[in-house]
């Protein structure tokens, strides 16, 4: 081979090595953690997933995600937790603290977590403060919790004979929303009794029992498990001309009176600008949990006429949606 020549194949082959090395070079691995299945991301999840897209972070392009669904069976969260942290990722991600804490466990604050809680991350121990999470976890509080008292105002004002308001919730739900209720019943002058449910199978029971408080009201506190049997929950209550109200808006999709909380499938999508800053080599100790930024307030008007209710004008005109 002639020196020119040579010195032309050299060259060909210096210019080849980035890419080489590029090729070579694995991507940044997210591992996913998911409460329900795979055949389809529930909307909170897949808003997020979108938002990802958007933000140029394409699964199999420039990052590589790791998926572990329960499907829906809380007792394998544990689990696919450790799973997920077997394969190194480079950022652990999830939404519900239900999800969220098993993560945290597993990785011993060895992996940077991004995600979404609707209870405070200072009280379940994932983050010291909201200004400076100082733990490994960091992303958005939905303050369902502290919004409870602000829902039994709206029970008050929707429904002004209700006296006496039965709250079912899952004791094993990781917020605190059973004592911010009681607080603004309390504000109100309004009896407050509660009843449990920890599966599916309680829920005859605790609906029973709502029956021999003599409630004339109905708080569901929102979780995995009272999702699950929100459209039975919401029948119960019309059947019985009970008012039913909580925070997350499918409870009002599936019959319930009234729903208001944050918009969860919104609150999600900014959890993308997270996932890009840990990615980048931020710490999630460093990056303050952001509160929610938008509330929706959905009224179901069917249901209001199925009550006997007329829905007050003034609530009316400050609803996020109006179901008719």
């Amino acid at each position: 081979m002639q020196r020119r020549e040579f010195v032309v194949v050299l060259g060909g082959m210096v210019a080849a090595w980035p890419l080489a090395v590029r090729a070579q070079k694995s991507l940044p691995r997210i591992g996913w953690l998911v409460f329900g299945d795979a055949k389809k991301l529930g909307p909170v999840d897949q808003s997020l997933k979108d938002a990802l897209a958007q933000a140029g972070l394409l699964d199999g392009r420039n990052i590589e995600i790791v998926f572990r669904y329960a499907n829906g069976m809380p007792d394998r969260l544990a689990e696919l937790a450790t799973e997920l942290v077997a394969q190194r990722p480079n950022l652990l991600l999830a939404v519900g603290g239900d999800v969220i804490k098993p993560l945290f466990e597993a990785s011993k604050g060895s992996i940077p977590i991004v995600g979404g809680v609707s209870d405070s991350p200072i009280r379940s121990g994932i983050a010291v403060s909201l200004a400076r999470p100082s733990k490994s976890f960091t992303g958005i509080t939905f303050l369902t919790d502290e919004m409870a008292a602000k829902r039994m105002e709206l029970l008050k004002e929707v429904a002004p004979n209700v006296r006496k308001v039965a709250v079912i919730f899952n004791p094993q739900h990781f917020d605190d929303e059973v004592t911010f209720a009681r607080r603004g019943a309390e504000s109100l002058g309004l009896e407050l009794t509660t009843h449990p449910i920890n599966k599916i199978a309680d829920l005859d029971a605790a609906l029973q029992g709502v029956g021999a408080s003599g409630a004339d009201g109905l708080l569901v506190i929102s979780s995995r498990l009272t999702g699950i049997v929100a459209a039975k929950i919401a029948q119960h209550g019309q059947e019985r001309r009970l008012p039913v109200i909580t925070s997350w808006r499918e409870f009002a999709d599936s019959g319930a009176l009234l729903s208001y909380g944050p918009s969860r499938i919104f609150e999600a999508k900014r959890l993308a600008g997270y996932v890009q800053k840990v990615l980048n080599g931020e710490k999630p100790a460093d990056l303050p949990i952001e509160q929610p930024v938008k509330f929706e307030l959905v009224i179901n008007l069917k249901t209001a006429k199925v009550l006997g209710l007329t829905v007050p004008p003034s609530l009316l005109g400050r609803a996020d949606e109006v179901i008719e």
